[in-house]
């Protein structure tokens, strides 16, 4: 969960005690180091892509060769019908708390062995190359309603054990948590799983199966058509998502093609473990800096792109050279891997982060779970009430079982105008709804969608 939640965390956790201190207190395991991770590891590999539509000057001929290679391997991930990608942690447990240590965090051991190996994996495939699906060619469109388009994101621990899974397919989601797994992950009792599912009242059977490990689903479809309904009843009609002039794309394209043949370099490091070795490196501000200034003339002519466009560029950006190993097998990209402590100014010399995001083009298989529990919208919205709220029903404060959780406070009702802007960051109303339900303000909500 977001840290900027923290404040949903402390209004209960599901009706048991440890499972949301587990969730709370280390919350730096998946908020903290998987936001860092992707945020570095994964915008510093697939700025590569770009460099597909042309490079112009990149010095040396080596560095030429070097690049072009970059190029056409991330090129060919869009002509597959299938592309997996795993981000995994693969710092050691000793790694990760000298890291937190000199960057002030400090997570302690039992946190250090649980994230150390963590990975996050997504599969997706479709009937058609990836690079013509409507879905990624257009950001207005809905990738969950594609039928041709199927997707799942899983998270599991260094031994492969699945904690979480999420499928989408034939317009419908299928989640499973294995809710003993994570409370063994984090250093609690499994067993505190079985106490709540007798702790909660019947009509929350959703709530029930979700802490029983069984997959649930929900139609998709279904719940599109609630929200036209709603936003029918109200009188309110969709807008339209503004058009990016073709022009302004072509210098967007444009300018970055420039920052980057300027700052970014690429070497050849040969063969490693029979994959073509190439580091990928850039002054870290000077290239950020080159980046907002030429992005922000432009900002404006993006509207959906960047509706959050910083007024200045980053100041915390680390003034020393920063780059990712890239690998590549037989033409295609393989793997890279990225050393977190790169991007912080606090981490000295010795301490070290690496993570690794790898690819393979014959992802898995997405399939529909045959023992999924169908689960409407209303029974979602009644389990993730009572897992915020301690247990309680949907229609009492009261908690269910002997331990009392802090009630709830409420937040003040969320305005059309709020509500339309939280939908402009890409949050659903019903979304935005339940959270301001179980006590988040707009901004708190709005801080969620910022980190979408």
């Amino acid at each position: 969960m977001c840290t900027r939640c923290g404040a949903l965390r402390h209004r209960g956790g599901i009706g048991l005690a440890p499972f949301d201190q587990a969730l709370s207190h280390r919350s730096w395991t998946i908020s903290t180091a998987i936001r860092k991770a992707a945020r570095g590891a994964l915008p510093v590999a697939v700025t590569a892509s770009v460099l597909a539509t042309g490079l112009t000057a990149c010095g040396t001929a080596e560095q030429l060769s070097a690049a072009q290679q970059v190029s056409k391997a991330f090129d060919k991930v869009g002509d597959s019908k299938s592309a997996g990608f795993t981000l995994s942690v693969d710092a050691t447990p000793e790694q990760i708390v000298a890291f937190t240590k000199a960057t002030g965090e400090e997570a302690d051991e039992k946190s250090a062995r649980g994230l150390s190996g963590l990975s996050l994996s997504v599969a997706i495939s479709a009937d058609k190359p990836l690079k013509e699906v409507d879905a990624f060619k257009k950001e207005a469109k809905d990738l969950s309603l594609d039928k041709s388009v199927r997707v799942s994101y899983t998270v599991a621990d260094k031994k492969g054990t699945t904690l979480l899974e999420y499928r989408q397919l034939d317009a419908k989601a299928y989640l499973h948590i294995d809710v003993k797994s994570v409370l063994k992950l984090t250093g609690q009792d499994p067993s505190e799983a079985d106490t709540a599912t007798k702790d909660l009242p019947p009509e929350l059977s959703s709530a029930k199966d979700v802490l029983n490990g069984k997959w649930i689903s929900l139609d998709l479809q279904e719940l599109a058509d609630e929200a036209k309904k709603k936003d029918g009843a109200k009188g309110a009609t969709p807008e339209a998502v503004p058009s990016v002039d073709p022009e302004a794309a072509k210098q967007l394209v444009n300018s970055l093609k420039d920052v980057f043949n300027r700052t970014v370099t690429f070497d050849d490091k040969g063969k490693k473990d029979g994959a073509e070795h190439i580091w990928m490196s850039a002054p870290a501000r000077t290239a950020v800096d080159e980046l907002y200034k030429a992005l922000k003339p432009l900002s404006g002519k993006f509207p959906q792109q960047f509706k959050n466009f910083p007024t200045e560029a980053p100041k915390d950006v680390p003034d020393t050279k920063v780059g990712v190993d890239l690998y590549l097998k037989d033409g295609r990209f393989s793997s890279a891997t990225f050393d977190l402590a790169q991007l912080d100014t606090k981490a000295g010399p010795g301490v070290n982060f690496p993570v690794k995001l790898t690819f393979n083009e014959a992802a898995p298989n997405v399939q529909a779970p045959a023992d999924a529990v169908k689960t409407t919208s209303d029974d979602l919205m009644k389990t993730f009430l009572a897992l915020a709220s301690g247990g309680a029903g949907p229609e009492t404060g009261d908690a269910a079982g002997a331990d009392s959780v802090p009630p709830m406070t409420e937040a003040a009702p969320l305005t059309d105008a709020q509500l339309k802007e939280l939908a402009g960051l890409g949050m659903p109303e019903a979304q935005a709804r339940a959270f301001n339900k179980i006590g988040m303000s707009f901004e708190e909500i709005k801080s969620i969608a910022q980190e979408k």
